[in-house]
């Protein structure tokens, strides 16, 4: 329900850069969505691999921890972040995004509409129950990191703040970033 950067950096490091690679690319983080229009761009999801693409270094257990608090190399797209989000939220399935639902002629004949298509991540249900649970108490437990935001809200949001670093942090502050359901 807080953000801890301690406590993250510790389990990163208990889980292993490998299976948190794993699960990143598994719910679609650094990976093209598929979305309908031209142009998506995969992010960067920070690993072993890229880190010597990037900077022609061996991984150190100092970068699992950075990864893990989603620093280091890590550059996802806002669209890969509400995917990831959606994910969690539909209990595993990841639905590709579209822009358009259908197309409605002037006449009213269906011109053309989008399929509904979804991959079902192999997460189990305790843990998906696990992080909304903890999304769910960010927002509105007494010490939720964005409860104060929510207080009055009319209905229960589920939400994951983070902080976008963009590297120029000495003149400028860093990117506030907030994800919900």
């Amino acid at each position: 329900e807080t953000s801890c950067n301690t406590y993250f950096h510790e389990v990163g490091s208990r889980t292993t850069i490998d299976k948190i690679d794993k699960w990143a690319k598994l719910f679609g983080l650094g990976e093209l969505t598929g979305i309908d229009i031209a142009g998506e761009q995969k992010g960067i999801r920070a690993n072993k691999e890229t880190k010597k693409r990037l900077r022609n270094d061996d991984w150190r257990p100092a970068d699992t921890a950075q990864t893990a608090i989603g620093q280091f190399d890590n550059a996802f797209t806002p669209l890969q972040l509400v995917s990831y989000i959606s994910t969690i939220a539909n209990g595993g399935k990841s639905y590709k995004p579209h822009l358009i639902k259908k197309v409605i002629s002037y006449d009213g004949s269906l011109v053309k509409e989008s399929e509904i298509e979804y991959r079902q991540v192999p997460v189990k249900k305790e843990t998906i129950d696990a992080v909304k649970e903890g999304m769910v108490a960010v927002v509105n437990s007494t010490d939720g990191t964005a409860a104060e935001v929510f207080r009055d809200f009319p209905f229960e949001v589920a939400g994951k703040t983070g902080t976008a670093e963009t590297g120029n942090e000495s003149k400028h502050s860093s990117n506030a970033l907030f994800v919900c359901y």
